[in-house]
């Protein structure tokens, strides 16, 4: 029945009796189901959800109000809660991912290496059942690419999509995973220190300082990374040289956090009685400045922690990256740190300085994925 439309106004589901309960006005009606599809009588016709959560355990985490196309489908999750599906095409799946990732005002070259990059992500994810659900095939948040449905979609966002329809990146014929992340924080990191566990093609085996002639720069030492950190490099990325580069560059390529020696003792020990934090010794650093081995010491303990997004996660809302460097007052412990995300693969805000420099999108793929080349799936 025509249960939703504007001129209906709000329409509320929820789970009574582990069955789908909708609510519209004052009306009330017990489905007695626990899945439900719903069908637009008109075409392109879309779908305003409330309270979208995004972004959870991080430190953007919040709710919004998304608007969906497709066929949507609502089902009763396993944890008592409503699971909302949308079925759509490859192509039109991007058009919601690519703007959130990257930003709508980025430049279209970049746009489209994104487009190109998000789609390989998608395949890659799509073939190997990396994301599925019972009811689902991906999701929309950060743990896999973030989907956001209309909601910052603009014509260039759409055309980055529709020039580079069918194009993924492959290595040898066949599709890689195209890894991104926000700012690199002026080098991009080794697959190997990130995810070790994960396939890592000839691009992954590469990592270098982000400018136009790439270098090798082993920031593995405390001491150069100490001093990376707190210098201006002349990278791609670096917000200070290449002034038109977005807001979120200008807050992750450097950053700061400064905690008590109180609240962080308790955020990291949870509910060990372990006593105050006194250090954190960075083990092992990837070539980036990223640690993948960290040991926190306790007045009564310590314990070490492997994994670079396992580190950044100790910290609530999570850390932006793992390449930071401490130092310690008789009050406060102070990171300083570089960089947004895991530094594998594009590094987003560089692509988009390279775009405003007159790059083109397969220059900019080429950069960061040095031995890929595009193909074209269909």
């Amino acid at each position: 029945s025509d249960i939703i439309s504007e001129e209906n106004g709000l329409v509320v589901f929820s789970i009574e009796d582990e069955k789908i309960h909708i609510q519209k006005n004052k009306d009330h009606f017990n489905t007695g189901v626990d899945r439900l599809f719903l069908t637009c009588s008109t075409d392109n016709g879309s779908i305003t959800v409330s309270d979208v959560p995004f972004g959870l355990g991080w430190w953007w985490e919040g709710k919004e109000n998304r608007t969906y196309e497709g066929e949507i489908s609502i089902y009763t999750g396993a944890k008592h809660n409503l699971e909302v599906v949308v079925k759509l095409s490859l192509e039109d799946y991007l058009k919601g991912v690519v703007p959130y990732e990257m930003g709508n005002d980025s430049p279209l070259e970049s746009l489209k290496a994104q487009a190109v990059a998000a789609r390989s992500e998608a395949v890659i994810a799509l073939t190997s059942k990396l994301y599925n659900g019972e009811h689902h095939d991906l999701t929309s948040d950060v743990e896999c690419q973030v989907f956001s449905g209309n909601k910052k979609r603009t014509f260039l966002t759409d055309r980055a999509v529709n020039e580079t329809k069918g194009v993924i990146l492959s290595e040898d014929g066949h599709p890689i995973n195209a890894y991104y992340a926000s700012n690199c924080g002026g080098h991009s990191e080794f697959i190997k220190n990130v995810w070790p566990d994960r396939p890592d093609p000839e691009s992954y085996q590469i990592a270098l300082v982000d400018k136009k002639e790439r270098s090798v720069l082993d920031l593995s030492c405390e001491g150069k990374v100490r001093q990376w950190i707190f210098s201006q490099p002349d990278v791609y990325c670096n917000p200070y040289l290449e002034t038109e580069l977005p807001s979120w560059s200008h807050k992750n390529f450097r950053w700061k956090k400064v905690m008590s020696v109180a609240s962080i003792s308790k955020v990291i020990a949870g509910e060990n009685k372990w006593g105050d934090l006194v250090n954190i010794k960075a083990l092992k650093r990837g070539v980036s400045g990223r640690m993948y081995l960290a040991r926190f010491v306790f007045e009564k303990d310590s314990f070490d922690v492997k994994g670079e997004l396992t580190i950044r996660q100790l910290w609530h809302p999570s850390l932006r990256s793992s390449c930071f460097v401490v130092d310690k007052d008789d009050d406060h412990f102070i990171l300083n740190g570089a960089g947004w995300g895991h530094g594998v693969g594009m590094c987003q805000s560089g692509a988009v300085a390279q775009a405003k420099q007159g790059a083109i999108f397969n220059s900019i793929l080429q950069h960061y994925y040095q031995k890929a080349e595009l193909m074209t799936l269909y």
